[in-house]
């Protein structure tokens, strides 16, 4: 499924990054990339960006980017 589809307050796996090459740099410059497990903290029921928990750091990103970004959840964040 894709980032922006997401339910919120899971563990998701980024499986890959669509997109141009200068979009996958800056997404990895900031930790987003293939295999990195991120959580979605905020969940908008009529958009605004998509908010999501990358090693402790906090990154927002519109719902355009976060439409191109293909996860798979792994378990929930309580355990």
């Amino acid at each position: 499924m894709m980032l922006n589809k997401a339910p919120c307050n899971l563990i998701l796996e980024i499986k890959s990054l669509a997109g141009g090459l200068g979009w996958q740099k800056r997404l990895e410059s900031v930790g987003i990339k293939e295999g990195r497990k991120v959580r979605k903290i905020v969940c908008q029921p009529f958009g605004g960006p998509v908010v999501i928990d990358v090693g402790g750091s906090r990154i927002s990103l519109g719902r355009g980017i976060a439409s191109k970004i293909a996860v798979e959840v792994i378990q929930s964040a309580k355990g």
